[in-house]
């Protein structure tokens, strides 16, 4: 793209184009930029637009925007159509000079470019980055200072992620060179913001404070990164120092606030970064943090667990107070070597500081204090969480995972107590039992909070069940205390009564006489039933899950419970609403079809009520999830009524079509469940039908076999869901055995195809298979041998030579020769005839072959390649070295088995 001014201007048009409401008018304008994208000069003309400042700045952050794509494309030294260097230094150049820049979405994104051009570029290649930034910050333009800072806080965390190591030595000498100055920098902005804070209205202390929290995002970058060895450097040892000064003084400051003021959620962002950089610094520079620990613990236990004021704590700052504490306590850094590593060499220093720092804080009364407030101030249940109760039981029944505990109180509470118990069972233990035998009196005419006490207590209980195994009686507390907490229908007791259908779950799988499993299967499924409160149903259907998919659980005696387990189940999952609470039933009943094995046939017609729905609706809602749940569902339903199971064709065939057709963009998530159901389908049919025989079409577009499928390829293809497929195509081999005509007409073309594309471009194990299928096909279809095999024997023959690597395929291809030989000689010696001409060799040269000793044998002189299989005794063979292969066929009068 050339013509300057003029260039300009028709990037401008097509630019406002694209950002216009108008469809049509924005198609044609991102057509047009498209077609550019790959022009010198067009990024050049984007660069100019952004320094405009007098256009529209919804067109300069669209030209924003196509710079950072054009840099992820085409910016790397030798990407294809990669941008000039020249362009490259004009676009730096003029990026530099935009970086005052007054509308907040703009300069936003605009940092957000210059990092993604300094990950590539800087410092080798925009040495001046760096330097300028700088600049702008000391500046005295306030304007300039704050979008310099905001600039370089993107920089610095861009250049952070870099690993390799001259780019981290790179990013060590700019933190040497501006680690001081901003750290003193983030230190004037708070005396700044604290000035603001002492007069009326505080108001004065948002600028500051925004500026310092910018400030500390750059200075935690450098801390956790930018030194190799934190504990060496003074000025950041100093800097971690003011960290943990200043946390207290700014929650004081915050408590004085409501809530809803501004300021008050400024402080709550500095503060919560605060926590964050001491968090992450301990996490990377374990070692270095070790002076800090002492002062980091008493921080975290005045302000969480003995706090002056409960009025200064907000969620975030516990959260992060909880996790920090944690870390501590898991870090392995801190540990002592074991006795025969600590005979080899001594401990450092720092781990011996580190273990008297851990010693002199979590004394036995401490750690008392600590799993008390845990358990008795923030594990029960809060207000908020009550009216989630009430208004949406789903999603208080949902289950938490991942790393939840970052974000969430409750799972950052009860990671926080397991992670304490499982350090300090033996001084724990007791102070557990202890409250758990002050709440077995509180009843359902207690107050409300005692039994929201005793509803925390239990959940204490079930948490620590592999802490407390050798100290709790579960089954004297089962028969004696739980069962009849069971029976109260209270509304009031419905917390106590769902943790203790919970706690059940919990504990069974770890300490429970077989003698009570029937009391749990009916007290369970008494808890089940539709009148019961939906959290306490879906809560029981999880403990049902747990103690039916334990090691030692017995079908036979379950089966008298199955009937009204099933249609329990059911009615729970007709219910439900939310696709991941359908989702969480269904699994339990996958499992309980999946255990019970032959005993669910009966109760099948009541699981199919509303399998066909619950289909559709997860179609609806677009949930792959919850469709890949009813797919591993009919699997089971399949595979526990065998052959009946083909009175589910009319229903399970069009869903495994869905699942398997790669003209739906949904085969994506459904392919490997799809074909497990499909699979499983052709196992158990007991005979073939004209809709499942169609179905094999989806073969050859999975395996990429047909021209619009082009791109289903083995390179986007598991192992796993290869050799699946063609298991499904040697089922349909079998299935169609007694119908070789109709094999003939619907299935051989696909069949052979897929064996000829693929034999020479997997791996071994697959060659197995596919050689597997070719047998049954020589078994169940002699008459036809030498017109399906013929196109696919020369590869299986010379691939059969080169393979003496992998015996497995080796041995499987041998097999399927010598049943050729079997089944017909005349076709296999005419086979050798064609080799042998086409090879320019005798007629004896090929099979010849076969009889060389096989170096990699054990065996050596004694092994050869060819199985005894291939030269049967009904045969006799005379070799010569000189002469060709001489052949006395004894008996040859057709097919053999």
């Amino acid at each position: 793209m050339s013509g300057g001014a003029n260039a300009r201007s028709r990037v401008f048009e097509a630019l406002q184009c694209a950002c216009s409401q108008d469809p049509s008018v924005l198609k044609v304008g991102e057509q047009q930029l498209k077609a550019w994208e790959k022009e010198p000069g067009f990024y050049t003309a984007l660069s100019f637009v952004i320094g405009e400042r007098g256009l529209d700045p919804s067109v300069r952050w669209m030209a924003i925007t196509y710079i950072k794509n054009g840099v992820e494309r085409y910016w790397r030294p030798g990407a294809p159509n990669g941008i000039t260097e020249e362009e490259k230094a004009v676009v730096r150049t003029t990026l530099l000079q935009c970086i005052e820049e007054p509308v907040q979405q703009v300069s936003s994104q605009l940092a957000v470019l210059v990092a993604r051009i300094a990950r590539l570029d800087c410092p080798e290649n925009w040495s001046e980055l760096i330097p300028l930034l700088t600049k702008g910050v000391q500046s005295s333009n306030s304007l300039l200072q704050k979008c310099s800072l905001g600039t370089m806080k993107h920089v610095v965390k861009s250049l952070a992620t870099r690993r390799l190591m001259p780019q981290r030595k790179a990013f060590f000498e700019i933190t040497q060179s501006l680690f001081v100055y901003l750290a003193k920098l983030w230190t004037s902005y708070l005396q700044e913001s604290l000035a603001g804070l002492g007069k009326e209205g505080f108001e004065l202390a948002l600028a500051p404070l925004e500026l310092s929290r910018t400030c500390l995002k750059i200075v935690r970058q450098m801390m956790v990164y930018g030194f190799p060895k934190f504990h060496g450097v003074l000025e950041a040892l100093q800097f971690l120092h003011q960290v943990l000064d200043r946390v207290p003084v700014f929650l004081e400051l915050r408590s004085q606030l409501s809530q809803e003021h501004a300021t008050a959620n400024s402080l709550e962002k500095n503060i919560t970064l605060m926590m964050k950089t001491l968090q992450e610094v301990q996490s990377h520079h374990p070692i270095g943090y070790v002076s800090f620990l002492t002062p980091t613990l008493q921080l975290v236990y005045t302000t969480i667990v003995e706090p002056r004021d409960e009025g200064q704590l907000y969620e975030r700052f516990i959260i992060q107070a909880m996790n920090l504490l944690k870390q501590i306590i898991k870090c392995e850094d801190y540990n002592l070597p074991t006795s025969l590593q600590l005979s080899e060499s001594v401990p450092p220093p720092q781990v011996m500081d580190a273990q008297q720092a851990k010693l002199a804080f979590f004394k036995a009364s401490t750690c008392q204090t600590i799993l008390q407030r845990l358990v008795c101030h923030y594990m029960p249940l809060s207000q908020q969480e009550l009216q989630n109760w009430e208004d949406d039981a789903e999603e208080f029944a949902q289950e938490k995972t991942g790393e939840v505990h970052q974000y969430s109180l409750r799972v950052c509470v009860e990671t926080m107590y397991v992670c304490l118990l499982h350090e300090y069972q033996q001084t724990l233990t007791p102070t557990v039992l202890t409250l758990i035998r002050n709440v077995q009196a509180v009843d359902a005419s207690a107050e409300f909070d005692s039994l929201r006490l005793k509803e925390a207590v239990y959940k204490a209980a079930g948490l620590g069940a592999f802490q407390l195994y050798d100290d709790i009686d579960f089954d004297s507390w089962y028969q004696r205390q739980l069962l009849a907490e069971l029976q109260v229908n209270e509304s009031r007791y419905k917390i106590v009564r769902h943790r203790v259908v919970w706690l059940i779950g919990n504990w069974a799988t770890v300490k429970l006489s077989p003698s009570l499993l029937t009391s749990i299967y009916f007290n369970l499924l008494a808890v089940l039933r539709p009148q019961e409160d939906l959290v306490i149903r879906l809560t029981a259907a999880d403990s049902l899950r747990l103690v039916i998919d334990d090691f030692e659980f017995s079908a036979e005696e379950f089966s008298p419970y199955l009937a009204d387990c099933v249609q329990l189940l059911v009615q729970l999952l007709c219910t439900v609403s939310q696709p991941d609470t359908k989702l969480r039933v269904l699994t339990v009943l996958s499992i309980l079809m999946e255990r019970m094995e032959s005993h669910i046939q009966p109760h099948i017609p009541t699981l199919l009520q509303c399998l066909p729905s619950l289909w559709e609706t997860s179609t609806q809602e677009n949930s792959s999830l919850l469709r890949i749940g009813v797919l591993n569902t009919l699997t089971n339903i399949v595979r526990g009524l065998g052959p009946l199971s083909i009175q589910l064709h009319e229903f399970v065939l069009p869903v495994v079509h869905l699942a398997t057709d790669v003209n739906t963009p949904e085969h994506v998530y459904l392919m490997e469940e799809g074909l497990d159901l499909w699979m499983s389908l052709i196992h158990y049919s007991p005979a073939s039908s004209a809709h499942l025989l169609r179905l094999i079409t989806n073969i050859a577009g999975l395996l990429g076999l047909t021209a619009s499928d082009s791109n289903s390829s083995i390179t986007n293809f598991s192992s796993d869901n290869l050799n699946q497929c063609f298991n499904i195509l040697d089922g349909y081999c079998i299935l169609c055995g007694s119908q070789p005509d109709t094999f003939i007409q619907s299935c051989a073309e696909v069949v052979m195809q897929s064996c000829r594309s693929y034999i020479r471009e997997v791996k071994s194990e697959s060659v197995v298979i596919i050689v597997t299928v070719l047998e049954h096909i020589v078994q169940l279809y002699p008459s036809h041998v030498p017109s399906l095999i013929s196109p696919i024997l020369p590869n299986l023959f010379t691939d059969t030579l080169d393979e003496v690597n992998h015996p497995p395929a080796v041995s499987a291809s041998l097999s399927l020769l010598a049943r050729i030989l079997l089944q017909n000689s005349t076709f296999f010696f005419s086979f050798l005839q064609q080799m042998a001409s086409q090879t320019q060799q005798t007629v004896g040269d090929p099979l010849s072959l076969f009889l060389l000793p096989n170096p990699l044998s054990p065996l050596s002189d004694d092994s050869f390649l060819v199985p005894p299989l291939l030269f049967p005794s009904s045969h006799s063979f005379s070799v010569s070295h000189s002469q060709p292969l001489s052949l006395d066929i004894s008996s040859n009068s057709g097919p053999k088995k």
